[in-house]
């Protein structure tokens, strides 16, 4: 078995460390590129384009710093995700064996660090890949070179269109039942072509459909005000110079952006840990303790799935009216810390853990609190997971019940605020203009942490889905 070496290690970790300082060094770079950008004196103006910036002794103008903007967020967007890959990697226990593909990963990568205009990476993980080849192939760089030279002598000499041709009439005297058996092979590959390319097509088409939203979202946010209320046609491109990164400073600056995402944060986080406690414990209690009206209970409570939420808004409203929570935050955290379908979907994984860990448990003298600590929720870590991603970003998204609740815009959340009159020009009520591009910048920065949480943290979700949906 061959394992990489503690020479490799360090290549890689070296590499890993540049493109963290690379990464850094964009974060740095971009944000102060934020900070120097001129404010319009009324959010629904334009930046003078020729208002020029000092950027390290150079003077620049506004479409050159929008451009910079635009380049370093795409390279950004590019390198972060695969230095946070290449990292994990590194710290990843089954990166020890090398085989054949350890050494062409590795040049894929320096391949990846030279367009992403890192040559100290590339030339890091340059030589930790030949080192690799050198303990899988068994020949330095020297044969390499000379392996190379030898196939394109060969290529030029015409020895590979012998081969070729050599090949094509070994083919012709082979008998027709081997022919035969040909065709059918070829047919079955066209088939399994078709297929694929059909389904690919269908799930290129549905990407899209998902895309596009978003993608107009973005559009639109980096659009003058006047290009939105103006324009016959819209576009559907626009260049980097024109970009309006300032709308993105604006809906940060000139609203109370900060007092709606620290609520929506507070709102989220007081939430999810108090519906994870309680679905935990209901769930532990119908999945594993015998109590007289277990099973009674659980079915009037999986009834109460059928009802649609929003006929519980009302007594939920009289409920908090009269415990004097209205435009109070406990209005908008004690409702929420049960869900019946959490419940649910963890009772189905605790069902799924054997019966004979419990018994052993309480034989060895394990009570069940200790056994739900130390045996089930570690087993069930993936649905608890799952749940606890489920509940923050429902948490996020709630709309209609803050709407309902909250009345002072101190206890507003960012979904509320969205849709209020924070992003309007005018405050009356018939003259009140919302200022879409701005309002769109502020949707792109929420939506953003829900997009970076979810693909951090996607495997738990599937695996939870999976043991949850899997019947034991």
């Amino acid at each position: 078995m061959k394992r990489i070496t503690k020479e490799i290690k360090k290549l890689q970790l070296i590499a890993n460390l540049i493109d963290i300082v690379y990464a850094v060094f964009g974060v740095v770079l971009v944000s102060y590129l934020f900070v120097i950008l001129v404010e319009p004196a009324a959010i629904t103006d334009v930046v003078d384009p020729n208002t020029t910036y000092n950027l390290l002794g150079f003077e620049i103008v506004q479409a050159t710093v929008n451009l910079l903007i635009g380049l370093l967020l795409g390279y950004l967007l590019v390198f972060v995700p695969t230095a946070v890959q290449n990292m994990r990697r590194y710290f990843s226990k089954e990166a020890i064996e090398l085989d054949e593909w350890s050494y062409r990963t590795q040049h894929l990568y320096m391949v990846m660090s030279f367009f992403t205009l890192n040559p100290f990476s590339a030339v890091l993980r340059y030589i930790a890949g030949f080192q690799m080849k050198e303990i899988v192939k068994g020949y330095k760089f020297k044969q390499t070179m000379i392996n190379a030279w030898v196939k394109i002598k060969l290529f030029f000499s015409g020895e590979t269109f012998k081969k070729a041709k050599e090949r094509k009439m070994r083919r012709k005297e082979q008998s027709e039942s081997q022919q035969d058996l040909e065709k059918v092979s070829q047919r079955d590959f066209v088939l399994k072509i078709v297929r694929m390319s059909i389904t690919y097509t269908f799930l290129t088409l549905m990407a899209l459909f998902i895309f596009i939203p978003f993608y107009w979202m973005i559009l639109t946010a980096l659009k003058t005000n006047t290009e939105l209320t103006e324009a016959l046609n819209p576009r559907f491109v626009i260049g980097l110079g024109e970009m309006q990164w300032v709308n993105f400073k604006l809906a940060i600056t000139r609203f109370n952006f900060g007092t709606y995402i620290w609520n929506t944060i507070s709102v989220g986080v007081l939430t999810m840990l108090g519906t994870v406690t309680t679905t935990i414990l209901a769930a532990f209690a119908f999945a594993r303790l015998n109590f007289k009206g277990r099973d009674f209970i659980f079915s009037i409570l999986l009834l109460t799935m059928m009802i649609p939420g929003e006929l519980y808004t009302i007594t939920n409203y009289v409920t908090v009216s009269n415990f004097g929570w209205i435009d109070t935050m406990a209005a908008l955290i004690f409702p929420f810390m049960v869900s019946v379908f959490y419940i649910f979907f963890l009772r189905q994984s605790f069902k799924q853990i054997p019966d004979t860990l419990y018994q052993a448990a309480r034989v060895d003298g394990c009570g069940d609190f200790k056994y739900l600590t130390r045996v089930m929720i570690p087993i069930a870590k993936p649905t608890i997971i799952t749940i606890i991603i489920l509940s923050a970003i429902g948490a996020w998204d709630a709309y209609i019940w803050p709407q309902l609740v909250t009345r002072t815009q101190d206890n507003w959340l960012i979904s509320v605020a969205l849709r209020g009159t924070s992003f309007t020009t005018d405050s009356g009520l018939s003259d009140a203009r919302p200022v879409y591009n701005v309002q769109l910048a502020a949707t792109a920065l929420v939506t953003v942490p829900l997009v970076i949480l979810f693909f951090t943290l996607k495997k738990f979700i599937i695996s939870g889905v999976g043991r949850s949906g899997t019947k034991g």
